[in-house]
C-alpha cells in the first residue's frame, strides 16, 4: 500500500451539492472496500458490463453495470460515450490501496460522513445517536435507518471507528482521529448560514431587464413550454455549461465544431448536441444564422451578469411554466419533489408527474439562491426567495384594459378554480398515502360532491369506503358504492382488491352500482374479475379529467350514469356526447345574446329582433352544429327575458337587449357566487 498524502485528497464539494446516498453496494463478508476493489478491477479490466457477480456472503446478483450506476454518484466511476470509465479518483485509491484516501473520496462526494466522527470524538455513541443528531442539527431525515448504518459500516471496514457488542456504541479509532483533522468537517452551526446566504438582503440582485422578463400577460404565460430540453453535463450547474456554449458562439461558430467541443468536454453524440442546440434556441440565446452557423444572440450576450444565475432563472421562468410558480407554492409551505409533481399535474397542466421537470427547475432556483433544502429533499423559500415573492405579486398579469375588466369578473371563477385544485392535488397526494387510508378516502368524497352528488364518507368495517347518490327524486335517482384504494408506488394490483367484499357492500347499500378509485390499475386478471363482478375501476388521471371538464360543462347526474354503468377500466369519453351538447348549447345561448347586443344600435330595426331573424342571422356560424332550431332560439329569449335574469326585454315587435354583454356577464357572475360551494 502506497500512502497518498492528505494535500492530494479530493477537492470537497459544497454540502449542498453531495450526494444523500452512500455507495449502495454489496458489502459481504469481506467489507466494502474489498467489494469496491474487485468492482472497480472488473471495469479497469474492461470485463463486460452485463456480467452477473456474485458476492461471497451476499445474495445480490447485480450486474457490473447496475453497480456502476449505483457507484456513479459519489464519483467512482463516470459513463463517457464510449462507455463506463474509472475517475482519476478511484484509479488513484486502486494503484495506492489507501483506505484514508478512499474515505476522503467518500467524503468529499457524500453528506454526513467525517461529521458522524465528529459526533463520537465527543462520546461513544449509539447509531440511534448518530441519526437523531443527522436529523436533528443536519438536517437528514431518512425515514429508515439504512443510510446511517451504510455509513457506520462503511467507517468500521476503514478503520476509522470500532463498535462494542455489550453496550452497543461506536466509538472514533486513532485513524479515525487522524482523518478527521486532515478532512475536517461541516459543523451544523456552519449549515444554518450556508443553507441560506440571503438571510441579510434587502432587495432582490436582479438586473433590470431580467426583472422585466418576469412581467407577463396571460397569453405569454399559457404559451410557455413544460419540458426544458436536453442540457448536457450536470444540471446543477446547467448555467456554466450553457454560459460556456454561448462564449463559443459570440461569432459565428459551425455546427461541426460545436459537435467537436461537445464530444470532447462532455462526450455525447452529435444527435445530444442537436438537441442542446435547439435548448438554447428556444430559450433565444442562440439564433442559426445560415444552415450550420450558430450566433449568439442579443440576449445571449448580456451572459456573464453580476446576477447570473438569478437573472438565467428569470430566463428559464419567461420560456418554461412552474418556475417562479414555485416559489409562489413554496411560500404557502414546505414542499418535497413528488408533491411539487403532484401540484404541477394538478395546477399548471403538466401532462404527468414528472419529478425530472421538477428535479431541473429545484436546481437552478437553488443557483440562483431563491430556496432551500430545509430537510432532506424537502424545499422552502429563501430570504431572497421570499422577496423575490412579494415583487412577483405585485405584478399584474394583464396589462390590457379589456383583460382587467374580464379578470375581475372572473375573479370568482379564479378562486374556484384554486379550490378545486387544490383537491386535485390532495387526490394524488393522498393516494400514494397507504398508511392513511382515511385520507384519501375524504378527499374522493368532497370529488364527488364537486361533480354534484350527495357524498357520503362511510369508512369502517363491513362498509364501503363512500357512499354517492345521485341529486334527484328518488324514482329517477341511483346510488354508487365507492372502495377507494391507496398505495405507496405503482399501480393497484389484482391482490389489494377483494372482489367478494365489494359486491357485499353493493348488496347492503342497496347500490346500484360498484366502483374502484385507485392510482391506477395493473394486471388483464384484475380487469377481468372487475367485469366479471360488474365493478368499474376509475384511476385518478380519469378522474381528474371528469372534474376539469365538469368545472367547464357541467353535466348532469344522468351523463355520470353511463360512466359509473360500465364495467372493468372506464372510459371517460362515453359522455362526450353529453358534453359536446352543453358546449353547443352555450355557444347558441352566448351567439344570440351578442346578435341582440350589436342589433341594439341598427337604426332600421332599432334593436327589437324576432326569433326567426335571430335564426337567418345564426344560421350558418360554424361553431353551432347543428343549426339551431327557432324553437330551440325561443326557449333561450324566455330564458334570457324572464325577471330572474333579465338581460334582455321583450315586447310584442320581439325581443331587444337590456345593457352590455359586460353587464350580462356580471349577472351572471353574481348569480355564480350565490351557487359556489368550492
Amino acid at each position: 500500500m502506497a500512502k497518498v498524502d492528505y494535500k492530494e485528497y479530493p477537492s470537497i464539494r459544497s454540502w449542498e451539492t453531495k450526494v444523500s446516498a452512500m455507495p449502495n453496494i454489496p458489502r459481504g463478508e469481506k467489507g466494502f472496500q474489498k467489494i469496491l476493489k474487485y468492482i472497480l478491477t472488473e471495469l479497469k479490466i474492461k470485463t463486460p458490463i452485463n456480467t452477473s457477480i456474485n458476492i461471497e456472503g451476499s445474495r445480490s446478483k447485480k450486474t457490473l453495470e447496475q453497480l456502476y450506476i449505483r457507484l456513479r454518484p459519489s464519483g467512482f466511476v463516470k459513463k463517457m460515450v464510449t462507455g463506463w470509465e474509472l475517475s482519476e479518483e478511484a484509479d488513484k485509491w486502486l494503484e495506492s490501496g489507501d483506505n484514508l484516501y478512499l474515505a476522503a473520496m467518500i467524503n468529499a462526494n457524500v453528506r454526513y460522513f467525517s461529521e458522524i466522527l465528529a459526533v463520537l470524538i465527543k462520546n461513544p455513541a449509539t447509531s440511534r445517536t448518530v441519526q437523531d443528531v443527522a436529523s436533528n442539527e443536519y438536517k437528514l431525515s431518512w425515514k429508515t435507518k439504512s443510510e446511517i448504518h451504510a455509513r457506520l459500516n462503511w467507517l468500521k471496514d476503514l478503520g476509522l471507528i470500532e463498535f462494542e457488542d455489550f453496550s452497543l456504541k461506536y466509538s472514533i479509532s486513532g485513524s479515525g482521529e487522524e482523518f478527521l483533522k486532515m478532512v475536517s468537517y461541516v459543523q451544523p452551526e456552519e449549515l444554518k448560514s450556508y443553507i441560506d446566504q440571503t438571510l441579510d438582503e434587502k432587495e432582490v440582485p436582479m438586473s433590470t431587464w431580467a426583472l422585466e422578463m418576469c412581467k407577463m400577460n396571460m397569453n405569454e404565460l399559457r404559451n410557455r413550454k413544460i419540458g426544458m430540453g436536453y442540457y448536457p453535463g450536470g444540471i446543477q450547474d446547467i448555467h456554466n455549461t450553457i454560459l460556456d456554449y454561448l462564449l463559443m458562439m459570440n461569432n459565428p461558430t459551425e455546427l461541426s465544431t460545436i459537435v467537436e467541443y461537445s464530444s470532447a468536454t462532455f462526450g455525447i453524440s452529435e444527435q445530444s448536441t442537436r438537441s442542446f442546440i435547439s435548448s438554447l434556441i428556444n430559450l433565444e440565446f442562440i439564433k442559426r444564422k445560415t444552415k450550420t452557423l450558430y450566433e449568439t444572440t442579443e440576449l445571449g450576450y448580456k451572459f456573464p451578469t453580476k446576477n447570473f444565475e438569478i437573472d438565467f432563472a428569470s430566463c428559464i421562468n419567461n420560456k418554461f411554466s412552474f418556475v417562479f410558480e414555485i416559489l409562489l407554492e413554496l411560500q404557502k409551505k414546505e414542499l418535497n419533489v413528488k408533491e411539487l409533481a403532484a401540484v404541477a399535474k394538478a395546477s399548471y397542466n403538466f401532462p404527468s408527474e414528472n419529478p425530472t421537470e421538477i428535479h431541473k427547475r429545484l436546481n437552478i432556483l437553488k443557483n440562483a439562491k431563491l430556496i432551500q433544502e430545509t430537510e432532506f429533499n424537502l424545499f422552502g423559500l429563501t430570504n431572497r426567495g421570499e422577496n423575490l415573492c412579494k415583487i412577483l405579486e405585485t405584478y399584474s398579469h394583464n396589462d390590457d384594459k379589456e383583460e382587467k375588466i374580464k379578470s375581475k369578473i372572473i375573479e370568482v371563477r379564479d378562486n374556484n378554480s384554486s379550490k378545486i385544485n387544490e383537491l386535485l392535488y390532495e387526490i394524488r397526494i393522498s393516494s400514494r398515502e397507504s398508511s392513511n387510508p382515511n385520507r384519501f378516502e375524504e378527499s374522493l368524497a368532497n370529488a364527488f360532491k364537486l361533480l354534484g352528488f350527495k357524498s357520503e364518507w362511510l369508512g369502517g368495517a363491513g362498509k364501503t369506503d363512500i357512499l354517492i347518490q345521485a341529486p334527484t327524486s328518488p324514482k329517477f335517482a341511483y346510488t354508487v358504492a365507492i372502495d377507494a384504494k391507496t398505495t405507496y408506488s405503482g399501480g393497484v394490483t389484482e391482490g389489494q382488491i377483494n372482489f367478494d367484499t365489494i359486491v357485499e357492500h353493493r348488496k347492503k347499500h342497496k347500490a346500484d352500482f360498484s366502483l374502484v378509485v385507485g392510482r391506477e390499475f395493473q394486471g388483464d386478471r384484475l380487469i377481468e374479475r372487475a367485469i366479471k363482478h360488474n365493478v368499474a375501476l376509475l384511476d385518478i388521471e380519469k378522474l381528474e379529467h371528469l372534474i376539469k371538464m365538469h368545472t367547464k360543462e357541467p353535466l348532469k347526474s344522468d351523463s355520470y350514469r353511463k360512466v359509473f354503468s360500465q364495467k372493468g377500466i372506464i372510459d371517460v369519453h362515453i359522455i362526450e356526447e353529453d358534453r359536446n351538447k352543453i358546449v353547443r348549447d352555450g355557444n347558441l345561448l352566448k351567439a344570440i345574446m351578442k346578435c341582440l347586443f350589436e342589433e341594439s344600435s341598427d337604426p332600421l330595426t332599432e334593436g327589437i329582433m324576432q326569433p326567426r331573424e335571430i335564426y337567418l342571422l345564426l344560421k350558418n356560424q360554424i361553431n353551432i352544429n347543428p343549426t339551431p332550431t327557432i324553437s330551440e332560439i325561443k326557449q333561450i329569449l324566455e330564458f334570457l327575458s324572464s325577471p330572474l335574469i333579465g338581460c334582455i326585454g321583450t315586447t310584442k315587435e320581439g325581443y331587444y337587449a337590456l345593457g352590455s354583454l359586460t353587464d350580462a356577464v356580471q349577472k351572471f357572475d353574481f348569480y355564480l357566487k350565490a351557487c359556489t360551494e368550492y
